[in-house]
């Protein structure tokens, strides 16, 4: 945390957003890469990152370089997908924000929805699609 944060002061470093931004892509890129790898074409996702054990440091801008970090590896990137589905849930703001400020082209489709992701994944598969999905959670839970 105190990598890229003044903890005191409750904001990013000087140079630590742009640093973070890059982690986060060098994160979802491997996440993407192996869905290519494995044919996904119709991926799921919920928030990764940005529930309950998001800080409090700058949180509005945390989830806004989330965003903008995953739209613009979809726009530079051909990873094979027809749709990335994203529930941002709670940070469904700061994604719609990250679309507007967006003007690169998407190399796939992109569709923000608030279904359930584990639903939507076994929905797209029963109807042929290749999906996967994205979940951060205990894998018992």
């Amino acid at each position: 945390l105190n990598k890229y944060f003044y903890s005191h002061l409750k904001r990013f470093k000087a140079g630590a957003r742009k640093a973070f931004k890059q982690r986060v892509k060098r994160t979802y890129h491997g996440i993407f890469t192996a869905c290519k790898s494995f044919g996904v074409t119709h991926p799921t996702a919920i928030a990764m990152g940005l529930g309950i054990f998001l800080p409090k440091i700058e949180k509005d801008e945390v989830e806004l370089v989330y965003h903008e970090a995953i739209f613009k590896l979809l726009c530079k990137n051909e990873y094979g997908f027809d749709t990335f589905f994203l529930n941002p849930a709670r940070a469904m703001d700061s994604a719609l924000k990250a679309l507007e400020k967006n003007k690169e082209q998407f190399k796939c489709r992109v569709c923000l929805h608030k279904k359930d992701g584990k639903a939507l994944a076994s929905q797209l598969a029963s109807q042929g699609f290749r999906t996967s999905f994205l979940s951060p959670s205990d894998c018992i839970a």
